[in-house]
């Protein structure tokens, strides 16, 4: 059965999309059929993915010309044997005015359009992974309701945890609100210094706030993946493979509580 997951927050430059983005990685390296959707006008994870690592030419048809036409089959392209990628561009910001296009003033169906367009594909991958803008949003919206699980990805910083934290009953409301069904997985922590007091100290109440979903797992600030987003993905020396050794550990333990 495939596994729609969003990583989100409503706080930018939290590493938000390069976790996305390294969950499907290494997922896809174990044989898992994976797509990724780049749901996000920014189109980090496309510049990363599609043109970084797998150094690929401009796509002819991106995620925002594939929803106006209703068919998002239009733009998958094949990244690996398991990984394929729905890469967005700018115009992707337009997506409400498309929303508000296609429905009027019937707000109810906003949500529901990428859940309706990914229905027809997802069930050819094992898992399915949108990355979103962190925003309050119609993006955010969408992607919330089409998922089955939600992780939310925190830097041990006191504005990212207070945006994590709201995250939870912004969740709720919208799931009330329009009757669907999402797990919330796994909040995520991001260590900005692994021995700092503030660190220690955001972590434990991250911990009284999230309880058992708060990863065993944290990401550490390398600089390493500062340098992927020049490169992309590598495993050349140690430093790569400390890296991916690190998002392996944490997908393994994001697999885990899915299972």
């Amino acid at each position: 059965m495939t596994q729609v997951i969003n990583i989100a927050n409503f706080k930018g430059g939290v590493g938000k999309t390069t976790t996305s983005v390294m969950l499907a990685w290494n997922l896809s390296n174990n044989q898992n059929k994976v797509l990724f959707v780049d749901f996000d006008p920014q189109a980090n994870a496309t510049d990363l993915l599609y043109y970084k690592t797998f150094k690929l030419d401009h796509p002819e048809i991106t995620i925002f010309e594939a929803m106006k036409s209703k068919d998002l089959s239009t733009a998958i392209y094949r990244l690996s044997d398991n990984l394929d990628i729905i890469p967005a561009e700018k115009d992707l910001r337009n997506f409400p005015r498309l929303l508000t296009e296609m429905f009027k003033q019937d707000y109810k169906m906003y949500v529901y359009l990428l859940d309706a367009l990914l229905a027809p594909i997802k069930d050819d991958y094992d898992f399915v992974f949108i990355d979103v803008p962190p925003t309050i949003s119609d993006f955010t919206d969408n992607a919330i309701v089409a998922a089955d699980h939600i992780a939310i990805v925190m830097q041990t910083q006191e504005f990212s945890l207070g945006a994590a934290e709201e995250f939870i009953p912004y969740i709720n409301e919208l799931l009330d609100t329009y009757e669907t069904d999402v797990n919330f997985l796994a909040a995520i922590p991001v260590l900005m210094k692994k021995t700092g007091i503030t660190d220690r100290f955001i972590l434990r109440e991250a911990k009284k706030t999230f309880g058992n979903k708060l990863t065993k797992n944290k990401i550490q600030i390398r600089e390493r993946v500062k340098a992927w987003g020049v490169t992309g993905i590598k495993d050349e020396d140690r430093h790569d493979k400390a890296v991916l050794a690190m998002y392996n550990d944490l997908t393994k333990e994001i697999i885990s509580k899915i299972n």
